[in-house]
């Protein structure tokens, strides 16, 4: 059902897919595009019958979709007015749970945790929903009240359609504790379950069809980055990465990037195009970009290079040294999913059809082309 009304506070919601295989992928995509076309037609009407505009933002768009093959991950990136977001998520994430099946791991098999897979907890693993503040009215801090009741919203619905085949936990400001994403993920299967490598971590037993959901809202508007590194560096190297970004070390070990979370991931190819070659991934969240920004990861990261250069030199000599560049250490490092000034800047086209038109079929495409269709 379209909301009768759309005058809400502006937020963004990522929606994260335990799949990237699905060919019901890119008819959620289209489908959730569809809603939020339809959102701002009624959003149109609505303000033709008002002299007096609130707004030319529009109402619901998907900013960027994404999906990674060898993560076995998709999202569907949502902007717009709290109310409306939360309609298309709702519809979008049910049509998921509808339409995909949960392919579990075997946690306990060593083979089967280093398919890479990144690491979940259900089909839908993961919704976050955040507040979007326009530069004009900025503070230092953020208000959240809006994305959290979308998100406490999405949760609502989607458990009380779906309670028997999911289970709902909530962090951050949706959470009446606001305890963090992180802590939640820890009393849940997350940790041991894809691709990571922490295993100290206790371990639940899968018990509902579609697994569990992790859906909160965090106090700003989470960045990520991904580094991928090359085969020339092992596992334990790549983890003296992920310590000299994470946030958590800058007290205990004088290293760290303020905000940031950081994850060591194996990231593997599938063997008949790329060799079945193992390269590590440091997975960042950024929950204080404005402060722990991409630049600063990207600094010490150039410093952890520099460090990985003078240990090679060690062994090969300092003649050699100018051999090991960027390219030796670092294959890629990456943005996922959108910056608030992203959604801002799509957001702001809400009257121009033609324009709209053109993006949907932008998003679409690129998200075929990650699918791996031509």
């Amino acid at each position: 059902m379209i909301l009768q009304s759309c005058t809400s506070s502006l937020v963004a919601c990522n929606i994260y897919i335990t799949s990237a295989a699905s060919a019901a992928l890119p008819s959620l995509l289209s489908r959730a595009q569809d809603h939020c076309r339809q959102l701002r037609l009624v959003q149109q009407q609505q303000q033709c019958n008002d002299e007096n505009k609130e707004s030319n933002t529009a109402a619901a768009a998907v900013v960027h979709a994404y999906a990674d093959i060898p993560y076995d991950r998709s999202s569907f990136h949502l902007a717009g007015r709290s109310d409306c977001v939360a309609e298309v998520a709702i519809s979008l994430i049910q049509n998921a749970l509808n339409e995909i099946e949960l392919k579990n791991n075997n946690n306990n098999d060593a083979s089967n945790k280093l398919e890479a897979r990144h690491p979940f907890v259900g089909l839908v693993d993961h919704v976050s929903v955040m507040s979007i503040t326009s530069q004009e009215i900025r503070t230092t801090t953020p208000t959240t009240a809006a994305a959290a009741s979308a998100a406490r919203q999405i949760g609502s619905q989607i458990d009380q359609s779906n309670s028997n085949s999911i289970k709902i936990h909530y962090y951050g400001m949706a959470c009446p504790n606001n305890t963090p994403l992180a802590t939640v993920r820890r009393k849940t299967s997350f940790f041991n379950s894809g691709g990571a490598h922490d295993n100290n971590e206790n371990q639940q037993q899968q018990l509902y069809e579609k697994g569990e959901c992790t859906i909160g809202t965090p106090l700003e508007f989470v960045e990520n980055y991904n580094i991928r590194l090359t085969p020339n560096v092992d596992f334990g190297t790549a983890k003296t990465l992920t310590q000299v970004l994470r946030g958590r070390n800058i007290a205990t070990k004088g290293m760290g990037v303020s905000g940031v979370e950081a994850l060591t991931l194996p990231y593997i190819r599938h063997a008949a195009d790329h060799g079945g070659n193992v390269v590590y991934e440091v997975a960042c969240n950024l929950l204080e970009p404005k402060i722990g920004s991409v630049e600063m990861i990207e600094v010490e990261l150039e410093k952890w290079i520099q460090q990985q250069k003078q240990q090679l030199s060690k062994y090969d000599g300092d003649d050699t040294n100018d051999q090991y560049d960027r390219d030796y250490f670092v294959e890629e490092a990456y943005r996922v999913g959108t910056t608030e000034e992203q959604c801002l800047s799509v957001l702001k086209n809400a009257d121009e059809d033609e324009y709209w038109m053109r993006y949907d079929q932008q998003v679409f495409s690129r998200f075929n082309e990650f699918l791996g269709y031509k």
